[in-house]
């Protein structure tokens, strides 16, 4: 398998959440995603629908608190300022939670100090399988991800069953 170097910025598009006070947070059904490493990245379940912004079946990056967490979200959600999102229509499930686990290496390069801004994840590259053309490989990338998830669904049937015996 060969891997080629692609810009964030040339591979996504690539979007801030929007600052919303905790004090204007209105009780609700929609994931906010902010800076936690935590619960994939949510922090509440808002209803606000004005002065914010919304994202679907893309990633998060935490820009400061937990600088570098990265989260796939199939999910309709709502994105704080301390998050950047990725959306690339070429991307599934199986294509995002493959990068999200190369994004996190960010974690190594960022830190309450240094944190990701608009200006530093464009200048950021990854590196990703490329078929013959030199594209990214969204087929293996989507293999190697249902293998990897087949591999642990078979450690847990096997743990239960041992468990039953």
């Amino acid at each position: 398998m060969e891997w080629g170097e692609f810009w964030l910025k040339d591979l996504f598009k690539i979007n801030r959440g929007k600052r919303l006070k905790k004090d204007n947070h209105l009780v609700g059904k929609i994931p906010y995603i902010s800076s936690t490493n935590l619960n994939n990245g949510v922090n509440n379940f808002i209803s606000n629908i004005e002065n914010v912004r919304f994202f679907s079946n893309s990633l998060s990056i935490a820009n400061s608190g937990s600088v570098g967490s990265t989260f796939y979200h199939p999910y309709t959600f709502i994105a704080s300022d301390h998050i950047t999102n990725l959306s690339n229509h070429h991307f599934n499930k199986f294509s995002y939670i493959f990068a999200s686990n190369l994004l996190q290496n960010l974690k190594e390069k960022y830190f309450f100090n240094r944190e990701i801004n608009d200006k530093r994840i464009k200048r950021e590259k990854i590196l990703l399988p490329i078929d013959k053309n030199g594209e990214p490989d969204y087929k293996f990338m989507e293999n190697f991800i249902k293998q990897e998830m087949k591999k642990q669904i078979l450690k847990i049937i096997d743990y239960f069953s041992k468990g039953l015996d």
